[in-house]
């Protein structure tokens, strides 16, 4: 069993440092059908590929007809790149109901769920975040009008919640490495928002959802206001929104309510969640983890295997509780006659028991004795957050020859975590005196039947008394951009930008305890000298009862509470400048190039406050002051060369190249490239390619990160359980040896030692010594846009291949563990970084660290086919039209470090990676009426939490397959009413082995979009 958990920490944590779909390509279809019915949605639209960009009047020079696509900053005469570029329209964000960009994005076949509604305590990053191809959202470029945006914290990942999405007039999504182009970050791709800049009128939109359990609210309102002026040379839009989102608790949710428990079934080979307070088979069933935590508000006192309680059963003080005690929460089984020592715990009333978490009592179930606490329905499933959005856009031609763009955009959000109230346990436990002057007299009685009855003790309790940790993260963030653009001689156009962005949070932290507080208020606020009050002693120090549910008196909480603040600051100013034109007219058409400089300057800054500096919290993990600075200058080059035209077999060649030089403050120089190529035999058929080398660069907090507090999941190599195979002389030798180096006896006996904690404290370090990533990427594909006589056909099926090295990922806890093990020399760098407690021998804290020394492969292919056909094309006389689309993307394989963890789930955010997605739509549109149907569905997945891929050690992961309908129906000429019923057919989520390691027992990032059961959304809209 032990062997089989160190192969599924190494899987997890795999998996969880690249953290920390596709809509697709469709051909040029017509905008408005020739029934007059309204502008298609994306799925009858052109793709990203077909449409412009970032489109510049001014730009387009002596050829009306070109246009710029996204993946290339060349003018090109075609809508088709080689680039796999794909789109989502502003009608789907409207027809989804979609306020919140993640949501609807998050659905797309490339994208693998990064932070949602539902990241409550799954790390990462304190907003929402867009991950393509699942490679980590630090991996993906976002772009607002083929620009770079700014990140929002030192990770350098965006928030896309700052992303105005009623703005929004399509996304486009770019897949493989665009670095040539980009620059860094662009190794999964680039993810680019259009926003709207020539709108004209005034639109406000209200929008309202709930679920059908009558909880999670979610409210919206936003207003588009634009209009030309200067005789049409300029046009400004003013965009404004209010979104509010209510919290829903895990107890909320029969699937969350309750803490998990795994066992193993022998017969089948298989661990399983078992249902909730069912006994299991004996003798073919083993338990593997127990429900909730181990760290109870009515606490539980560790016991000394080298100084043990004994007697308990015959101790008057302490006997009528242990003896006779059903020990296992199963009434059906038999009492035990005596209990005599062991670790201890207290009931409801205070007294002093055995601490029961054998049988059923590992269900963490309260009523039926069990000394485990339950801590999900102390918890939020969904997040309460709260978000104000400005944004406008304006152009304006000052001359004929000199264009003026502007984006500004402002973001002020809010939202809060609740987590369980703080545990201080394991790593974080607290050291009792013997003498503790609160102590109540049945503990005092345990405590002195031990060899040495005036030796402290370890207590381990969860502070339940000051309510529920809180975090509260309010960010603002603001964004300037300006660009300048005109024509040159002989048909070059050129174009200046400049911008500045900058987001400002800061993080409230609410009832952490007091570490210092706690250790002189357990040893009656007496100091070194044993002065009661004295020098040294925290002002309004109370003596604490922690012995017992429900102890603490409101001025006990007074003192022990603390709240921490920290702030955070990130800023990036940005210059660059293009010029795009046509070198020289060969046969089969110009020769476009396209060059360039840019700099850049990021910023990045966390202010902690003294008590996490110092780390005398317990609570929310301790962190400590970052600030860092990374300058970067770049130049870059793009050419695109028509080989053949309109000649029989090459309707169309064509082939293309860019290159970048970066020269970075932090890791040198940098150069990027790609190579593309495009053939078209006949009109209706082209075949598409490109090669990428990308890069990233390592972020501020990877460089500068400043031993920051975490709880990783691991397993002791000195763990030595009763069954488990003995330790090797050696690793009995080095454990002990660590012992001794924390301050502890020689020669202590491991002998059925197991970890009383399934975490460890870590405290996490940059690396100033990074180098950047690498990626190798292509893509190969073909379109298809055969005319079959009706309506609009088109497919497109793409493969894509992505290697990355020098992978930047920590080297976290089991990483040193494993390495401290293999070397067996206490002195060894790996195991100098493993603190252990001197009395328990259990690991206090582990020192970890980043490196280059990942790989990750990545292969699948994408398909998309469109069809749209009006009614009147097949004769039946009807008004508007059907359309279908399928977006289908299988993955080939996902391989990381060796290991491939395609069509598997090891839990939480970006753990769960599927074979097979698909989104299918069916929709009717008239002109004044759109009815649409998607279906998602996901394939099963095999879950990987205590084995490898492949194992099959436990049931599968069900795939997701559910429904969305939404009917429209425009109402006069100025009002739009829109119903959705999300997840129609009421889908439900289920507890899953990897959820274990996640919120809720389940994962609850990949059954996101059903968790809650069916949601109903309401929105209308009036356009003047």
């Amino acid at each position: 069993m032990r062997k089989t958990n160190l192969r599924a920490t190494a899987g997890r944590q795999a998996l969880a440092l690249l953290g920390a779909g596709v809509f697709a390509a469709a051909p040029a279809a017509a905008q408005t059908a020739p029934d007059g019915t309204t502008p298609p949605s994306s799925e009858t639209q052109p793709s990203a590929s077909q449409q412009p960009a970032a489109a510049d009047p001014v730009a387009k020079a002596d050829d009306d007809d070109a246009i710029v696509i996204t993946g290339s900053r060349i003018a090109r005469p075609d809508l088709e790149g080689p680039s796999p570029v794909t789109t989502v329209s502003a009608e789907q964000f409207d027809l989804t109901g979609t306020v919140t960009v993640e949501t609807l994005l998050n659905e797309l076949p490339q994208v693998i769920p990064g932070n949602t509604r539902t990241s409550n305590n799954q790390g990462g990053e304190d907003f929402s975040t867009i991950d393509l191809r699942g490679l980590g959202p630090q991996r993906t470029l976002i772009l607002v009008d083929g620009e770079r945006v700014p990140a929002s914290s030192t990770t350098g990942v965006v928030d896309i919640g700052t992303i105005p999405a009623g703005l929004i007039e399509r996304v486009d999504v770019v897949t493989g490495g665009a670095s040539a182009v980009y620059g860094s970050d662009a190794m999964a791709g680039v993810v680019n928002f259009i926003l709207k800049d020539n709108y004209e009128g005034l639109e406000v939109t209200s929008q309202y959802s709930i679920t059908d359990h009558g909880d999670g609210g979610a409210f919206n309102i936003q207003g588009l206001l634009g209009g030309n002026f200067g005789d049409d040379r300029g046009n400004m839009t003013f965009f404004a929104s209010y979104y509010t989102r209510e919290p829903i608790g895990q107890g909320d949710r029969d699937v969350t309510r309750n803490a998990g428990v795994i066992y193993y079934d022998y017969a089948t080979s298989q661990y399983f969640v078992a249902d909730h307070l069912t006994p299991t088979v004996p003798g073919s069933t083993v338990l593997v983890a127990s429900g909730g935590s181990a760290t109870p508000p009515w606490g539980f006192v560790v016991n000394n295997p080298q100084n043990a309680f004994t007697g308990l059963s015959t101790n008057p003080a302490t006997a009528p509780r242990f003896t006779n005690v059903n020990t296992d929460c199963n009434p059906a089984t038999p009492p035990v006659a005596a209990v005599n020592g062991g670790n201890l715990s207290f009931n409801d009333f205070g007294q002093l028991t055995p601490r029961f978490v054998s049988g059923l009592c590992a269900f963490a179930d309260r009523s039926t004795g069990s000394s485990r606490f339950n801590f999900n329905p102390l918890n939020y499933l969904v997040t309460p957050y709260n978000r104000l959005n400005l944004a406008t856009t304006a152009r304006y031609d000052i001359n004929d020859s000199i264009r003026l763009k502007v984006i500004a955009n402002y973001t002020d959000s809010s939202q809060e975590v609740n987590l369980a109230p703080t545990p201080a346990g394991g790593s974080t436990g607290l050291v009792v005196p013997f003498n503790s002057p609160l102590i109540p007299a049945d503990l005092a009685a345990a405590l002195a039947s031990r060899p040495n009855p005036t030796a402290p003790f370890n207590f381990d309790r969860r502070f339940s008394e000051t309510g529920p940790r809180i975090g509260i993260y309010d960010s603002k963030t603001a964004t300037l951009r300006g660009t300048l653009s005109g024509p040159l001689a002989h048909g070059f156009n050129w174009d200046v930008t400049g911008s500045y962005g900058r987001t400002d949070a800061v993080a409230t932290l609410k009832n952490n305890i007091n570490r210092a507080a706690v250790n002189q208020g357990l040893r009656g606020c007496q100091n070194s000298a044993g002065v009661v009050n004295g020098p040294g002693v925290l002002p309004g120090c109370v003596p604490l009862d922690i012995f017992g549910p429900d102890t603490l008196t409101p001025s006990m909480v007074a003192f022990v509470g603390l709240d921490t603040k920290e702030t955070r600051s990130f800023d990036q100013a940005r210059v660059a400048g293009n010029i795009t034109g046509n070198l020289v007219d060969l046969p089969a058409g110009p020769v476009g190039i396209a060059v360039g400089v840019e700099a850049r300057t990021d910023r990045g800054e966390i202010i902690v406050d003294d008590a996490q500096r110092t780390g005398n919290i317990i609570g929310f993990n301790a962190t400590q002051n970052q600030k860092g600075k990374v300058n970067t200058k770049e130049v870059y080059g793009e050419v695109r060369v028509p080989i053949l035209a309109d000649k029989p077999f090459f309707h169309e060649l064509s082939i293309e190249a860019g290159a970048r030089y970066s020269d970075y403050s932090s890791v040198g120089s940098l150069f990027n490239y790609k190579l593309g190529a495009q053939w078209s035999p006949v009109d209706w058929l082209k075949f598409r390619g490109i090669y990428n080398k990308a890069a990233r660069a390592p972020s501020i907090v990877e460089l500068f990160q400043n031993g920051d507090q975490g709880f990783p999941s691991y397993v002791d190599f000195c763990a030595d359980p009763p069954g488990a195979p003995v330790l090797s002389p050696g690793l009995l030798a080095l454990c002990q040896a660590q012992v001794v180096q924390a301050g502890g006896p020689a020669g202590y006996n491991f002998t059925g030692f197991d970890e009383s904690n399934a975490q460890v404290q870590a405290f996490a370090f940059g690396n100033p010594g990074l180098s950047e990533e690498t990626a190798k990427t292509y893509t190969v594909g073909a379109v298809l846009t055969p005319n079959l006589g009706i309506g609009r056909f088109s497919a497109t099926i793409d493969y894509y291949n992505i290697k990355i090295e020098d992978l930047v990922t920590t080297l976290g806890s089991g990483f040193y563990l494993n390495a401290c093990a293999n070397s067996l020399d206490p002195n060894s760098d790996a195991c100098l970084r493993i603190r252990r407690d001197p009395v328990t021998a259990q690991v206090s804290g582990i020192d970890t660290s980043i490196a280059n020394q990942g790989t990750l492969k990545t292969s699948g292919v994408d398909v998309g086919i469109n069809f749209a056909v009006p009614f009147s094309d097949l004769g039946l006389g009807l008004p508007g039209r059907f359309r279908v689309q399928e977006l289908l993307s299988w993955l080939d394989k996902y391989d990381f470090n060796g290991t491939d963890f395609g069509g598997t789930s090891g839990g939480g955010i970006g753990g769960t990676i599927p074979e097979w997605k698909s989104t299918l739509t069916v929709a009717y549109d008239s002109s004044s009426f759109t009815a649409q149907v998607r279906w998602n569905w996901q394939s099963d997945v095999e879950d990987i939490a205590f084995c490898n891929p492949g194992d099959n050690c436990a049931p599968k992961l069900k795939g997701l397959s559910y429904f969305d309908l939404s009917l429209r129906k425009k109402i006069g000429s100025n009002f739009e009413l829109t119903g959705i019923v999300q997840n129609l057919f009421n889908q439900k989520a289920e507890k899953t082995v990897a959820g274990f390691f996640a919120e809720g027992g389940t994962d609850v990032s990949y059954f996101n979009p059903i968790i809650l059961g069916r949601t109903l959304t309401i929105s209308g809209r009036v356009k003047l």
